[in-house]
């Protein structure tokens, strides 16, 4: 079996902080560093290709507000949110 490379740049460490802090604070929806999830949201239908550090998928108001919260942070200033456009999923009415 061929191992795996584990190097972690300094970008990457700083959005896999970002990503446990979430975690930490209470965060909801899905947190995601993989390559598959980033390599789904970096092409769009234009000729653009931007491969994201990250994927976080806010189940709610509360986790967007952790979300700027946290972006407010001196230590997380250099991470960037870039919001992608997200089709509603429809809920069973009461």
């Amino acid at each position: 079996m061929i191992p795996a490379l584990r190097e972690v740049d300094e970008v990457q460490a700083l959005y896999l902080q970002f990503l446990q802090a979430l975690a930490d604070a209470g965060f909801r929806g899905d947190l995601s560093p993989s390559y598959a999830s980033r390599t789904v949201l970096a092409t769009d239908n234009s000729i653009y290709q931007v491969l994201p550090q990250a994927v976080v998928y806010p189940r709610d108001t509360r986790d967007l507000q952790l979300l700027a919260e946290l972006a407010e942070r001196e230590d997380f200033h250099r991470v960037a949110l870039s919001p992608a456009a997200a089709v509603p999923v429809p809920t069973a009415s009461p």
